[in-house]
């Protein structure tokens, strides 16, 4: 043997082992980076070889580019050098490279061979003799390719090496794929993973900065992004300012311009393009673009690989296609630059439409906060004078009064009221007196000094508190400065008027027990004596001290009480005087109501009728306070009641305090000139009123606190219900104990527009809905055209916008239902739609209420407004069902979960068949529901309805009846394994284990010969981290063995079969059942399915195998067991032990029968070929072995067009797997392979 020779064979030698050892790597890292296995493949080949240059390199889908990945030897910067491309016009297009790319041959190339002059003269510098190039295309449709380069003075590389070449990148190619659906599966599962937490935090977050923050903590920290940088638009600022930046590239992203709103410039900033479109942009690393993309930053060329931008809205558009704009702009950079694809996509979106909620409800919170604020000042101020009212004397008093007990000093309390102010308005006007009552507020406010108070009550009341005195002689002063500003005129308009005043004081001591209420009645007793004596009086003023003899007190207090003997006698006296006016009172103060613009829009929504219940219930209210019987807690029971009463209607609390000042006056004015009255009586009518006001405020401040509790509640259910039935009946029932709701709905339209209702809480919408089935009432629809679709319910979801009727008695739009409703004692509704994705409602949350008004104040509004955030952020997480899916009637719902823990669940039972030898190894049970109408419904039907608890208490019916059946089984002489399905829930909740060991331990089944099957579930599951709550782990401990269900569609990940500890895999059936459209691609991916359980040493079950050909096919496809129709029905557990008798296997699983069976024989017989070793002896002898479609084709009656194409691709094989015109052939055969498939399958 010549040294030339040797020199070869050493070559060929070394070649064959760095292949060996790098296919031994590819199968041995499942889960590595592909790019660093790509990078220790090169090096591997370069050193083993003692090669000077090893390169792979990838073109992506539609790009002509060739991205080198990685380069090992010692003439790698020779690769990093190259610009490569399968584009023959363009200059590194007609090389070795881009021939073996676009020929798809692999191809050895002396350096000194004409298509290698562009790189001959770098190639002799780095002493180069000749090349090697194979390629290979993924599944994405790129390719794949491998050069190796050996010296000048060693032997070449020739043609002998092609088909190991060829194979070696084949095998790189199969790992690419495989690699690249687990990083895939891995880099969805941390963005899921991120989506729940950036959905479960952003609620949390106190303001729109920590929104921001957390959305890019999560994004970078959970999700892996390379960096992220959220900018916010602040409000005319031309510049975007970062509000978050994040990740490992942060101080590089840091170091790139801030970008502006707008930018009419050729070059874009992504940034401002997002948010000058409004929609995502994406931008790829331009060595991978079909053209380069000059927008992407030179500052990022090295560290990504894509940037998408996604803008983020604060506010909803209010009309469907109105122009939004954007609050900020979120940017996400990756490694990758495949990584935005569109599942990614979306998901994003929904992070984006997730962020912008939380963003909504931050402003509404801001701006409800904001309304909160200027409520309570309005609330603690009177709007005319801007003095502090009645509310806010009665916290300062509380305050001024413990001061004054720790300090032991005094405090006076005076109530004046103006002398004579009605005949100024009547010779004036109300705007001239109201000017004198703002200019005597200021001069008050003057006159005081560092400490002492002035409030007004309301009318011409006001009350001046002085504190810190140390003697009543104090008081004088006060009188003297007091006196001093109302002895000076007061000029309006040229007109000046003079004003006078009585003035009641009452002395506070610590030493003699009091309230702020008890010294306001004593002043106001004082004042009144004053002004009953104002033209004989001596005084202006009269003083209550609180010093003397303690009865002294004791008796000013009896005489002045609204309640008791005392006040029953003079009440008594004067009451038959006051009764006829009463009437003209209540005519009086409707009048004055219907002057005030808020109380008048709520009046204006009450029919004619209402409106005149409203003033006779006003009449019997003042006969109420005039009672002489009148007792403390009768009157605050009924003044708590009233309060609710109006603060559902939507009255605001300074509507009501307002009104009831206006009556007071009118009260004062009118009854004060009747006969003799006196006025310790009247005194007594208006400290009743005054305690009605204060008892009225407190009910109403109660009921906004029960809105606060509950929305927390519904909160709480927003972020544990794992179902959308779940949550909204839930939310239900949650609105409906709430004071305001007599009933709640939530429903949609099925496909005819008549809204069909899920969840119902409350007998008034229940009786609606009997009403409806029997015919005696009108349903409710969404169309616009139809007057049954012109209600709220029709409005929101056509408008996506919260719609109320805030009277059915007065709304025109409900003549339909108005009968029925105010029948029901529903007077009012509010419709919610709830749109997880902006504008786009999935179901109308619809509340009833026995108040007018339809939820219409502030505070309701705000209410209602954060529900629906809450529960729109709800349904994004619970993905709720698509308009087209079954509607499940609400009492339809309840009525299967009623059954389901009765002998209405029956389990069926469907045989699982091995395939390598055909035998029953076990059953599995499947739930069945006998309706009431003998209709046995399939889980798919009745699972929707069933809560958490409800699917327990299926898990523990089922698992008894599974049991019992096993038994019976046993006493037949079956000894079969028997499968029960459970929810993901089971994994983390420990219910399920302990159901389980008590079904064990009382049936006395094995608990080895029990698998439970975990169905899939969007919630919980997406995890790639194993469970950590004890559900799992008492499960395994019991003994029972895990089966992932449906893996491959769904929410299934591929990540979570290698860390939670699964026995066993099924194929989806809705995977197998494509096989009618794809035969081909979906033979395939069954079978890396397949490979992918049995590399992880989990048994594979294939589901769906409804016929003859796709037993076949899972068989030859290496399946463990197989599950369908065609092998066995499910059936009652009675049936099983005559089916079991009768079974026989007659499958003959040597040669395949169908053509779909030949189809999965030409995969096996293709992966078989492929792995043998690159010798021609080889490839002759497996193409000259007869193979399963070889079989096949025996059949005469297939036609010789198929037979002879069989021929030729086998003739072909001879030349190896890599060579052209065997790969010609086998397409041709293929196509034709797959047209008799289609045809036995379509016939």
């Amino acid at each position: 043997m010549s040294s030339q020779e040797q020199a070869r064979g050493e070559l060929r030698e070394r070649f064959y082992r760095s292949v060996a050892e790098t296919l031994a790597l590819l199968h041995a890292t499942p889960d590595r980076d592909r790019r660093l296995v790509m990078v220790t493949i090169a090096g591997i080949l370069a050193s083993t070889m003692d090669l000077p240059l090893v390169w792979i390199g990838r073109r992506k889908p539609g790009h002509s580019a060739i991205e080198v990945l990685a380069a090992a030897g010692p003439a790698a910067a020779y690769a990093a050098a190259l610009r490569l491309s399968t584009d023959e016009s363009a200059p590194g297009g007609r090389g070795p490279v881009a021939m073996v790319l676009r020929q798809e041959r692999a191809r050895a190339t002396p350096v000194d061979a004409p298509e290698f002059a562009p790189w001959r003269d770098a190639a002799r510098r780095h002493g180069f003799g000749s090349c090697i190039v194979a390629a290979s295309r993924t599944r994405d449709d790129g390719q794949l390719v491998l050069a190796a380069y050996s010296r000048d003075d060693g032997p070449s590389l020739s043609g002998e090496l092609l088909d190991w070449a060829q194979r070696l990148v084949d095998e790189l190619s199969r790992f690419w794929d495989h690699q690249l659906l687990l990083e895939r599966s891995t880099r969805m599962s941390r963005y899921r993973d991120a989506q729940r937490t950036i959905q479960r935090a952003l609620l949390e977050q106190p303001d729109p900065e920590s929104v921001y923050r957390t959305l890019a903590r999560a994004l970078a920290d959970i999700a892996g992004a390379a960096g992220v940088d959220v900018f916010a638009a602040d409000g005319a600022d031309h510049m975007l300012r970062r509000v978050a930046l994040v990740g490992p590239i942060a101080n590089i992203l840091r170091g790139l311009p801030l970008p502006p709103r707008h930018d009419d410039s050729p070059t874009v900033l992504t940034p401002t393009q997002a948010f000058m479109q409004g929609a995502p942009v994406i931008r790829r690393h331009p060595r991978g673009a079909p053209q380069s993309d000059r927008a992407f930053r030179k500052e990022l060329l090295e560290h990504a690989g894509a940037v998408g931008c996604w803008p983020l809205f604060a506010s909803s558009a209010d009309t469907v296609g109105a122009a939004r704009v954007p609050t900020g702009v979120f940017v996400v950079v990756t490694v990758e630059s495949d990584a935005f694809d569109d599942e990614m996509c979306r998901l994003l979106d929904e992070i984006a439409d997730a962020t912008g909620l939380a963003l909504r409800q931050h402003a509404q919170r801001h701006a409800l906060l904001q309304e909160k604020e200027r409520q309570t000042y309005l609330a603690l101020h009177d709007d005319l004078t801007g003095l502090p009212n009645r509310r806010a004397l009665d916290r300062h008093l509380e305050t001024v009064l413990a001061r004054a007990r720790r300090r032991g000093r005094l405090v006076a309390v005076g109530l004046l009221d103006l002398d004579d102010l009605k005949p100024i308005n009547d010779r004036h006007g109300h705007a001239v007196g109201d000017r004198l009552l703002v200019e005597m507020a200021g001069r008050f406010q003057q006159m005081l000094h560092a400490g002492d108070y002035v409030a007004r009550l309301g009318g011409d009341e006001f009350v001046l508190v002085f504190e810190d005195l140390e003697a009543e002689a104090d008081v004088d002063g006060l009188l003297e400065r007091i006196g001093g500003v109302l002895q000076l005129p007061v000029t309006i308009d040229g007109t000046a008027m003079s004003v006078g005043a009585s003035l009641g004081i009452a002395m506070y001591s610590g030493e003699v027990q009091a309230t702020g209420e008890q010294l306001l009645r004593r002043a106001d007793q004082a004042m009144y004596q004053v002004k009953s004596r104002k033209r004989y009086r001596s005084h202006w003023w009269s003083l209550v001290s609180p010093n003397g003899v303690t009865d002294q007190a004791d008796e000013l207090d009896a005489a002045a009480s609204p309640y008791g003997e005392q006040a029953a006698m003079l009440l008594g006296a004067c009451s038959k005087a006051w009764e006829p006016r009463l009437p003209g009172i209540v005519e009086s103060f409707h009048a004055g109501l219907r002057s005030h613009d808020g109380i008048a829009r709520l009046l204006d929504l009450l029919p004619a009728a209402d409106v005149k219940a409203f003033g006779e219930h006003q009449l019997q209210h003042l006969q109420a306070l005039l009672q002489a019987d009148l007792d403390m807690a009768g009157h605050r029971a009924r003044a708590t009641r009233t309060g609710l009463f109006h603060a559902a209607c939507g009255l605001e609390e300074v509507w009501l305090l307002e009104a009831i000042e206006q009556l007071r006056d009118i009260l004062a004015t009118t009854l004060a000139g009747v006969g003799r009255t006196d006025h310790r009586a009247l005194g007594i009518l208006l400290q009743r009123l005054g305690m009605e006001r204060q008892w009225q405020l407190e009910s109403m401040r109660e009921l906004q606190r029960r809105r606060v509790a509950l929305l927390a509640r519904v909160n709480a259910l927003a972020w544990s219900a794992e179902g959308y039935l779940e949550l909204i009946q839930g939310v239900a029932d949650i609105l409906v104990s709430h004071d305001e709701v007599i009933a709640c709905s939530a429903g949609r339209p099925d496909a005819s527009g008549q809204l069909t209702y899920e969840a119902v809480a409350g007998t008034a919408f229940a009786e609606y809905l009997h009403a409806l089935v029997s015919g005696k009432a009108v349903p409710i629809r969404v169309e616009a055209g139809r007057p049954e679709g012109q209600g709220p319910s029709g409005r929101a979801w056509r408008t996506a916008t919260i719609q109320r009727c805030a009277h059915y008695g007065s709304d025109p739009s409900m003549t339909n239902w108005r009968d029925i409703a105010l029948g029901l004692g529903v007077v009012s509704n509010v419709a919610i739609p709830l749109c997880p994705s902006p504008l786009k409602p999935a179901v109308v949350l619809t509340v009833y209420s026995p108040y007018a008004g339809g939820f219409h104040s502030e505070d309701q509004r705000a209410f209602l407004e954060q529900i629906k955030t809450v529960l729109d952020l709800a349904l994004a997480r619970l993905a709720p069902p698509r308009q087209g899916t079954e509607l499940l009637p609400f009492f339809v719902r309840e009525r299967w979960r009623a059954t389901v823990a009765t002998d209405a669940l029956q389990m069926h039972y469907q045989p699982l068949v091995r395939l390598a030898d055909g035998r029953v190894t076990e059953v599995e049970a499947l739930a069945r529901l006998r309706d009431d109408d003998g209709d046995l419904l399939a889980p798919a039907r009745f699972l929707p309805a069933l809560g958490a608890d409800d699917l327990l208490v299926l898990f523990r019916q089922g698992l008894v009846q599974a049991a019992a059946c096993r038994e019976l089984l046993l006493q037949a002489g079956h000894a079969l394994d028997i499968s029960v399905n459970a929810p993901a829930a089971a994994l983390e909740d420990p219910r399920y284990a302990e159901v389980a060991a008590a079904v064990i331990a009382s049936s006395g089944c094995a608990a080895q010969a029990l698998l439970f099957e975990i169905l899939e579930s969007p919630i919980g599951t997406e995890h790639a981290a194993v469970p950590q709550g004890s559900g799992m782990q008492s499960l395994k401990t019991l003994g029972v063995r895990l089966v992932e269900d449906d893996l491959g569609a769904g929410y299934s990940s591929l990540i979570r079969l290698r860390q939670w500890p699964f026995d066993r895999i099924k194929i989806d059936q809705a995977i197998v059942s494509q096989a009618r459209q794809d035969p081909l691609g979906t033979l395939r991916f069954i079978r890396q399915l397949i490979r992918i359980g049995h590399d992880l040493r989990l048994e594979v079950v294939v589901e769906g195998l409804e016929s003859p050909e796709l037993i076949e096919a899972a068989t030859i496809l290496g399946a463990d067991f197989g599950q369908g129709y065609a092998l066995a029905r499910p059936m009652p557990a009675d049936a099983l032990p005559a089916w079991l008798a009768r079974y026989r296997c007659e499958r003959d699983s040597t040669w395949p029968r169908t053509g779909l069976g030949a189809l999965a024989g030409e995969l096996r017989w293709e992966e078989q070929f492929i792995a043998l070793p690159a010798e021609p002896a080889f490839w002759a002898r497996h193409a000259q072995v007869s193979c399963d479609p070889g079989e096949y084709l025996h059949d005469p009656g297939l036609g010789a067009v198929l037979n002879a194409s069989h021929q030729a691709m086998h003739t072909a094989a001879k030349a190896g797997p890599s060579d052209p015109d065997y790969r010609r052939e086998r397409e041709t055969f293929l196509a034709l392979l797959i047209e008799r498939v289609l045809g036995d399958v379509h016939p």
